[in-house]
């Protein structure tokens, strides 16, 4: 075995998959991520593993989040109800719902899950903030588009907020115009039909 090999079997594995892997993605990952974020939870960080999942030759994805049409992020206030949130979820399609306060600083989301849960036991919840979800995947306006679609298949979800510098909402990123923009980025492009492809894929709904 060559000594450079040898060398690096021998050493830090983590650290050595970070060197190696980092060219096979997108932005590295403090890149990607707004300033403002919320905390990864941890399915979050199992979904942005490094992973070699675009080839080398463009692995590092042609176009931004920024580069496609966002979905207009209709938000809750910490004090709005269960119903209204319900009733949001319903009108939108959507799984969750953003909550943001009066300077339209993302605070989490309230999902359905929560609404069911709080429903089913019947728990007299006063409003979302009470059934808050802080820890979400995000990504930034200047987030490579390839790294948000693979958060998104890793965590099952439709659609991800984008989010500014200044942790302040400024839309959602639907799987949808992301799909729409993979005639322009090969990457994205190649991350969708390897997951399309996948029997992981249907592991559960996505939301």
């Amino acid at each position: 075995m060559p000594r450079e090999v040898n060398a690096r079997v021998n050493g830090s594995i983590d650290s050595w998959l970070d060197e190696f892997t980092e060219s096979g993605r997108g932005a590295p990952e403090p890149l990607s991520r707004p300033a403002g974020a919320l905390p990864y939870c941890s399915l979050t960080r199992q979904a942005i593993a490094l992973h070699p999942l675009a080839r080398l030759g463009w692995g590092q994805g042609l176009i931004t989040v920024a580069e496609v049409g966002l979905e207009p992020a209709h938000a809750l206030a910490p004090w709005a109800s269960l119903a209204a949130a319900a009733q949001c979820m319903l009108q939108d399609e959507s799984d969750f719902m953003p909550v943001c306060d009066e300077d339209d600083k993302l605070l989490g989301v309230v999902t359905v899950d929560a609404v069911l849960f709080s429903v089913a036991g019947d728990r007299k919840v006063p409003n979302v903030a009470a059934v808050l979800t802080t820890q979400i995947p995000t990504c930034a306006p200047y987030s490579v588009l390839v790294d948000a679609v693979r958060t998104m298949f890793a965590c099952h979800l439709r659609k991800i907020p984008v989010v500014g510098d200044a942790g302040d909402l400024l839309g959602l990123l639907t799987m949808s115009e992301a799909s729409a923009a993979s005639v322009r980025d090969p990457a994205v492009a190649e991350v969708i039909e390897c997951f399309a492809s996948s029997p992981s894929l249907f592991a559960r709904p996505m939301r």
